[in-house]
């Protein structure tokens, strides 16, 4: 903080800018914000994870596969190929 005031700092009283410039003014200043943030992020996630999982359930099944693309040994794909 005592960087971001600048000069303004010794504007103040001597206890004004050791409680701006301490360790605690800054970090209870943007704790609730940032907790805030925080929550609206997860939730944010949750929902589109909930909008992915509906719209594959949605979608059904797998497509089916070309044969060659199920042949399960070298064996059988290379009969396939001919």
């Amino acid at each position: 903080m005592t960087t971001l005031l600048g000069p303004s700092l010794h504007t103040l009283s001597a206890s004004q800018a050791a409680y701006l410039s301490g360790h605690t003014f800054f970090p209870n200043l943007i704790s609730n914000p940032f907790i805030v943030g925080m929550h609206i992020t997860f939730a944010f996630s949750v929902a589109m994870m909930l909008v992915g999982a509906t719209a594959s359930w949605l979608r059904g099944g797998s497509p089916a596969r070309p044969a060659a693309a199920r042949a399960t040994t070298r064996t059988e794909a290379i009969e396939l190929a001919g």
